[in-house]
């Protein structure tokens, strides 16, 4: 699996975990209408952002010295990752056996 593939493997597999987790949550309901909502600083428009923008602090909190760029476009959101050789290997053993713990749920 490529760093791209778990980035969205993670994505998909946060989405019921979120959406679970935040019902009844002013925040949560307007995601689910698609309406703007802020957080943490940033407005979101839908859950795909919001999950995408999570994903990302993960891989900072994991990787201090990550490069990301994350542009929220709605269910087009993108991630911009750059990371030294080093950082891929230690990223992609963190997100497998994250990745292997949440398919296990």
């Amino acid at each position: 699996m490529t760093t791209e593939d778990m980035i969205e493997k993670l994505i998909e597999l946060s989405y019921p975990a979120y959406k679970k987790n935040s019902k009844g949550c002013l925040e949560a309901r307007k995601l689910d209408r698609k309406e703007p909502v802020e957080i943490d600083g940033y407005t979101f428009t839908c859950w795909y952002e919001y999950i995408c923008y999570k994903v990302c602090e993960y891989i900072k909190l994991k990787i201090p010295d990550a490069e990301i760029d994350l542009e929220l476009d709605g269910n087009n959101t993108v991630i911009n990752l750059s990371l030294k050789d080093g950082d891929a290997q230690v990223l992609n053993n963190k997100m497998y056996l994250l990745i292997k713990e949440w398919s296990s749920l």
